[in-house]
């Protein structure tokens, strides 16, 4: 546990010690100063990268290795730090890409854009392509929403796609109804909360083992999230497009399907309907939710690692 609360704890000591009475929030404040902490650990440089109507912001490090890059996908109103535990855990060596997409985080958003996946995908690719990769096959993790994206990556552009992790991955239809789709269909989306309460209830349907957060932190964390409703409510929108499931079959990247079995937003058993990725392998986290990354991030790094060494 202690390593799980070190950066914390350190960021907090230091936002009570030396917070300036400028600050906005000082919640948000030491939650940026944990982040970083978690960021330098993993070995991450930030840069910004504009491509067509966008800014990215993007966490990289050894971009110039002759071996695939790992481009990590964060889910629907998510960030490209939540992979910062994960990236911590994956070998040193190991070139990585972590990205706010378009919409979220520190990049761009505007109002009437398209954020649609498969367009989402095609920004990603251009952004990749930008960079200049030594190599140009990249490897994918992809959460959620992001696992959505990267599968639309692998059909559009099978040749830049090497292997993917598809993380508790949106995108296909659920043969059973999640605690969410039930929430939903009785007429309120807990992603949309109104107030802070609500903002609670639904984190906590987010992860069955979350990191710990201190409380005055996840408020600011909630305060913030509330202002961001319409903006998710009009991305929201677009996400609702038709499902992959009959395009499966054409992705022909290896691919390794991971789950966390307690998952109240997107039902387990959508892991039936990725499986039909031609020689597709499922593996299930017990105990965990919506973000294995989050919750177990040292674990989903050794099996990463392992199938994108092709030693599972």
């Amino acid at each position: 546990m202690k390593h799980r609360l070190l950066p914390w704890l350190t960021a907090a000591v230091l936002g009570l010690v030396i917070a300036a009475p400028a600050q906005a929030s000082v919640g948000l404040w030491v939650q940026e100063q944990a982040l970083a902490l978690e960021q330098k650990l993993a070995g991450l440089d930030t840069r910004r990268v504009s491509v067509g109507d966008h800014s990215w912001q993007i966490h990289t490090r050894h971009l110039d290795s002759d071996q695939p890059c790992l481009v990590m996908v964060h889910g629907f109103t998510a960030r490209a730090a939540h992979w910062f535990r994960m990236a911590r855990q994956l070998p040193e060596e190991r070139c990585l890409i972590a990205v706010d997409l378009p919409g979220f985080g520190q990049s761009d958003y505007k109002p009437t854009a398209d954020y649609s996946p498969a367009t989402q995908a095609a920004r990603l690719h251009e952004l990749l392509l930008s960079l200049k990769l030594k190599a140009p096959v990249v490897d994918m993790v992809g959460n959620s929403m992001g696992g959505m994206i990267i599968a639309e990556h692998a059909l559009n552009h099978p040749e830049h796609t090497g292997r993917i992790i598809l993380m508790n991955a949106a995108g296909v239809s659920s043969p059973e109804p999640s605690t969410l789709n039930k929430a939903i269909e009785a007429g309120s989306n807990p992603f949309f909360a109104k107030d802070l309460a609500g903002f609670h209830r639904f984190y906590a349907m987010t992860m069955s083992e979350p990191p710990f957060v201190p409380g005055f932190v996840l408020d600011a964390v909630g305060e913030e999230t509330l202002g961001k409703v319409p903006r998710h409510q009009y991305i929201f929108k677009q996400l609702q497009g038709p499902r992959l499931d009959d395009r499966l079959k054409d992705i022909k990247s290896p691919t390794l399907v991971v789950w966390g079995d307690q998952d109240q937003l997107l039902h387990v058993s959508m892991t039936r309907i990725w499986r039909q990725i031609p020689g597709a392998r499922v593996f299930l986290f017990k105990g965990v939710g919506h973000m294995p990354h989050l919750e177990r991030p040292a674990e989903s790094a050794d099996l990463a690692t392992r199938f994108l060494t092709n030693s599972l």
